[in-house]
């Protein structure tokens, strides 16, 4: 009974993390990434049901039963916490509430639904793998019917972009672009949608948000997963169904030649194929570095003064640091920005140590393709569902069969 109430809101977070994104919350009215209003509406709808549910499973099971279901994760997730804690702290020191919130709905809840989600039997997980998949590929197809509509389904204003790009569900191009080329190695083998088909739309979509680095990230991933199942069919270590065999390669054909008529006689394509070269955008990426050299030593350590954090534009022409490693650095010292990394990563890296290739190929993109903006220093949901797919596919008994 238990676990059907977990169950149930787990399911309801990651709905509200994927359907009620940043821009669809402005536009109904919350101030949720602008300036002014409650301060209470600055956290996420998610946010609160992790805070809740935490709270209400210490209450009813208690506290030491609920993180002695980590298991071997529960020294690294102490860790984790206690590091973004002392960043949060440090923040508050520095800052005020003034930018905080947005550690709390990208890293603090992500954290905090790991004991809960360790709770929960492998069916139950599966259910919520199944979710996220088909949550992922709807979020898809909006995007795709965003494009060739040439119009957002929520109103938004994107004046520095020079060919238009879907948001979805998932608010800014550049999040939608890293959570599906992140998730979808694993995920679209948990649906009952054909793979092939699967890996279409996403391929697409990432093509209508515009990412280059999470377009080219997620392709080598993929081709990186398949390899080594060629190499072992060719080889004869590996047998396949002749029939699947034959199926698939029927779908992969027409899948692929429907795939290059879209790309090369559609404009979704454009944004891709017209910048295959150092823009503006791309320099923005590189321009960044230009602020550590503003660092004296104290600086290095515990951050950046309000002179340069003011005047970021100066230096390279945008107001945002489109690296989140330096911009950690920048707001927090190098001392917080090493925590907020240890928040962000211990436990996934751990959830990888001895799965499939694919857990490890999810956990790459996500990493490669996040330092190519400021991924983590804006509230996203990519990390909580990051958490949640690592969470859901680790098998300790995976790692036992493979050491053995």
């Amino acid at each position: 009974m238990i676990e059907r109430g977990i169950v149930r809101v787990v399911m309801l977070m990651l709905l509200g993390a994927f359907l009620l994104g940043a821009y669809l919350l402005e536009n109904i009215g919350i101030q949720y990434v602008s300036e002014g209003g409650s301060l209470l509406l600055k956290i996420h709808m998610y946010s609160y049901l992790g805070i809740v549910l935490f709270t209400l499973l210490a209450v009813r099971i208690g506290l030491f039963r609920l993180l002695q279901g980590l298991g071997e994760l529960k020294t690294l997730w102490w860790f984790g916490m206690m590091a973004l804690l002392a960043v949060i702290f440090y923040g508050f020191m520095r800052f005020g509430t003034s930018g905080l919130a947005y550690l709390i709905d990208t890293l603090f809840i992500p954290l905090l639904i790991v004991p809960i989600v360790c709770l929960l039997s492998v069916t139950s997980k599966e259910r919520l793998l199944t979710l996220v998949a088909y949550l992922l590929f709807i979020n898809s197809c909006l995007a795709i019917f965003e494009f060739v509509l040439g119009q957002h389904m929520v109103m938004v204003e994107f004046a520095s972009f020079s060919h238009f790009r879907s948001t979805a569900f998932l608010a800014h191009p550049l999040n939608n672009a890293l959570i599906t080329a992140s998730l979808a190695p694993l995920l679209m083998s948990c649906t009952r949608i054909p793979v092939v088909l699967y890996l279409s739309v996403v391929t697409l979509a990432l093509f209508a948000f515009g990412g280059r680095a999470a377009l080219g990230i997620f392709l080598i991933g993929n081709v990186l997963i398949v390899l080594p199942k060629l190499v072992g069919f060719f080889n004869g270590v590996l047998s396949f169904d002749r029939k699947k065999i034959t199926y698939f390669q029927v779908l992969f054909f027409f899948s692929f030649i429907s795939l290059a008529f879209v790309l090369l006689l559609t404009p979704i394509g454009d944004r891709i194929f017209n910048k295959l070269y150092l823009d503006g955008s791309a320099e923005a990426r590189l321009d960044v570095y230009v602020l550590l050299e503003q660092l004296s030593a104290y600086e290095w350590f515990f951050g950046a003064g309000y002179d340069l954090l003011s005047n970021i534009a100066f230096y390279i022409g945008i107001n945002t640091v489109e690296n989140y490693l330096i911009g950690w650095v920048l707001n927090f010292g190098l001392l917080g920005g090493v925590g907020l990394l240890i928040a962000a990563y211990c436990v996934p890296f751990a959830l990888i140590k001895g799965q499939p290739l694919s857990s490890k190929i999810v956990l790459m993109n996500f990493f490669l393709i996040s330092v190519t903006n400021n991924a983590l220093t804006v509230k996203t949901s990519s990390l909580l569902l990051l958490f949640v797919v690592l969470l859901c596919s680790y098998r300790p008994k995976y790692i036992a069969m493979v050491q053995s």
